[in-house]
């Protein structure tokens, strides 16, 4: 009984107080979406896209610098990990040079750097509850999905063009490190902003999606900035129980830790937007916004246009006995 008084206490809290009761509805479509898996999608295929993502900037930046090599084995070493950069060098000289062959190798490394676009297009089609029929058809699909790629090239190429050009600031009062924080979220930011726009298939308005964008890119360009050092530790002191695995799984790890912030921020958007809080502790108690997230939900498998989902609750004296 003081359990139950407890829990009941502390919910009817939180229904009061935004403060609480926000952050509580976040959690809670977070596990009703299931986000957890999508998050572990979301790293698979992002580790599979990102040898040939590394791979296309580093074409794109040695046919545009490739008047000035010292510049561009700068760019090349902030873009790609010191882990992978023999690799990414040794496959740059392996493809065509030019003519048809080189189209089709390029085309080749698109679709194979698109898996994690495509299954960010999924994730966030799924968050933000727009029903299967809905959804893009396969041309829109992938030209979204290759428009979404193309930012993805430009905002890593863009990192890498911002660590090099920090340092060539002067160091007062850590300046380049300012700077590098700051255009890293700013990066970031923009990419939040354009994966709903490019991605869903409903109109996104940029108030619905700036704050939480704003938090994402915060928490992305902190990961980001201390992926280097970190992961410099882990594999010196994971090297007797990992071996040469250890390098992937930090990259497992910080891929892992990246989508469950992007999937977090998208949960902001959404709950934000929707106006999806107060949610219930109390599942024999639910709320209104308990009812429409719940609906939501179940709209979503809707797959054809003759297909309608109706959701009934039955709640309190409206239960069957």
């Amino acid at each position: 009984m003081r359990v139950a008084r407890l829990v009941r206490w502390i919910d009817e809290l939180q229904r009061r107080h935004s403060v609480l009761g926000f952050p509580y509805a976040v959690v809670k479509k977070y596990g009703d979406d299931a986000a957890g898996k999508q998050a572990a999608l979301i790293t698979y295929y992002g580790f599979l896209s990102l040898f040939p993502i590394l791979l296309l900037v580093v074409v794109v930046v040695t046919r545009v610098l490739a008047g000035d090599p010292d510049l561009r084995a700068r760019v090349i070493a902030d873009v790609v990990p010191a882990q992978f950069r023999q690799t990414v060098e040794n496959a740059v000289t392996s493809l065509p040079t030019g003519g048809l062959p080189l189209v089709v190798g390029i085309v080749g490394l698109l679709f194979s750097a698109s898996g994690i676009i495509f299954s960010a297009h999924d994730t966030l089609n799924h968050l933000a509850a727009v029903p299967h029929r809905d959804r893009f058809g396969t041309v829109p699909r992938y030209l979204r999905g290759f428009g979404m790629l193309f930012v993805l090239l430009l905002c890593v190429g863009a990192i890498g063009g911002l660590t090099v050009i920090s340092a060539e600031l002067p160091d007062i009062g850590g300046a380049p490190r300012v700077f590098s924080a700051l255009g890293v979220v700013a990066i970031a930011f923009a990419l939040l902003v354009a994966a709903p726009k490019l991605l869903i298939a409903r109109p996104v308005p940029f108030s619905a999606i700036w704050f939480s964008a704003a938090i994402g890119a915060l928490v992305i360009a902190g990961l980001l900035l201390a992926f280097g050092p970190l992961l410099g530790r882990f594999v010196t002191r994971s090297g007797p129980v990992y071996g040469s695995f250890a390098t992937i799984v930090g990259l497992f790890a910080l891929l892992y830790l990246v989508s469950q912030v992007l999937l977090y921020a998208a949960e902001i958007a959404v709950v934000r937007r929707a106006r999806l809080w107060p949610r219930a502790l109390d599942s024999s108690r639910p709320t209104p916004q308990d009812q429409h997230a719940l609906t939501l939900l179940a709209h979503i498998e809707q797959r054809i246009p003759a297909e309608q989902v109706r959701v009934v609750f039955e709640i309190g004296d409206d239960r069957p006995d």
